[in-house]
């Protein structure tokens, strides 16, 4: 009577479950309403947010130590990264920085490099510009940046931003689409669909880097700007997961730089989802299921975003596996000058960690190849 499947303490533990989940939902619809109100920046526990924001406020997403989550008026989800203006961070830039010269912008990225040194392993892969000009492969020519000033203005407004502020925002989940009827395929025709950074929407993949950069760029951010992310703002997401979470998982960098297998949705990692909002799918994104779903043996399953809790660390969803991420950086690749990042469900967590940085062509677009926003 008391603890079958059917006893009074395995349904009480059910309501309480049912309730607080209730409980969570009212709070988020509450933050969002609040979020449409905020037509002007917002402080809160010493951050700004954006205008059209508000924090969450629900237990386990309101510290910094767990991740602190806003949300747009619309469910939209980014969380803070925290990059301490401290003398261990910024060693040679200091902490008194009032004129930014071009000088200042590179002992500040290159602080940021030293600090983050575990997850660049000596990479050739940079923040700098690619030349798309002459580049047969790359369709989009004119949405890529156009100059090298360009490019270097719009890293030296990010570098500053992390610098003034101590951090940035990043999209909790991979970039999405909510409707699973304009889900994209190898086929599909031009991205042009803003994209949701919301729990359970389909990755948004099928996109070329340059797509995935004006599809970013299109985010409402009030008057912060919304990008896909530098590389040096990638290790910092992962510099911080270190930082926040080496007391509570062992070996923390290792699972972030070596073997992100049991972190991450990869083709190696077993697991049991019972969210009965996510989804899968078996067939590379053309179709998806509902969850729950028991995976049992090594296969290819592309999840859609934030579908299972052990896949988020300080509440950002998949930065380990599932879908490739691209990002700003550039190769020494002459070939495949794109650079992503993080793994996918294709391949083992072992070979593909968090950390990892991959290359592509402008032209390479696949089932297995996403984004992330972030906010600055």
């Amino acid at each position: 009577m008391l603890t079958g499947q059917n006893g009074i303490l395995n349904r009480a533990s059910e309501a309480k479950e049912k309730t607080e989940t209730a409980s969570k939902d009212e709070q988020r619809k509450l933050a969002q309403a609040v979020a449409l109100m905020n037509t002007e920046k917002t402080t809160y526990k010493g951050l700004t947010l954006p205008e059209g924001f508000a924090p969450t406020k629900i237990d386990g997403e309101d510290s910094f130590d767990d991740g602190l989550v806003i949300t747009d008026g619309y469910g939209n989800e980014y969380v803070w990264v925290e990059v301490p203006r401290t003398t261990t961070v910024y060693p040679t830039a200091g902490l008194n920085i009032t004129s930014f010269t071009n000088d200042e912008y590179t002992k500040i990225e290159n602080d940021l490099h030293t600090y983050t040194a575990d997850y660049r392993n000596g990479t050739n892969f940079s923040d700098t510009f690619y030349d798309a000009s002459n580049d047969e492969n790359e369709a989009n020519k004119s949405d890529w940046f156009q100059s090298e000033e360009e490019y270097n203005n719009a890293k030296k407004k990010m570098l500053g931003s992390v610098y003034e502020n101590g951090g940035f925002w990043v999209g909790r989940y991979e970039a999405g689409i909510e409707d699973e009827n304009n889900i994209r395929k190898e086929t599909s025709s031009t991205a042009t669909l803003v994209p949701v950074s919301k729990q359970n929407a389909y990755p948004y993949t099928w996109v070329t880097r340059t797509q995935a950069k004006v599809l970013a760029e299109k985010v409402e951010s009030g008057s912060y700007t919304s990008s896909l992310m530098f590389g040096v703002q990638w290790d910092l997401v992962l510099k911080y997961i270190e930082t926040k979470k080496s007391a509570t998982i062992t070996d923390i960098k290792t699972k972030l730089n070596s073997n992100s297998t049991i972190i991450g949705n990869y083709n190696n990692n077993l697991w049991n989802i019972t969210n009965a909002d996510a989804k899968y799918s078996t067939d590379y994104g053309s179709g998806f299921k509902a969850c729950p779903y028991s995976k049992t043996s090594n296969a290819d399953v592309l999840l859609t975003t934030g579908a299972y809790e052990s896949f988020a660390l300080m509440n950002i969803y998949d930065i380990a596996g599932n879908v490739w991420e691209w990002t700003l950086e550039k190769t020494s690749d002459v070939s495949g000058p794109c650079a992503y990042r993080g793994g996918r469900y294709l391949n083992n967590g072992s070979d593909y960690p968090a950390n990892y940085r991959n290359n592509g062509r402008t032209s390479g677009i696949s089932s297995s190849i996403g984004f992330r926003i972030s906010l600055y």
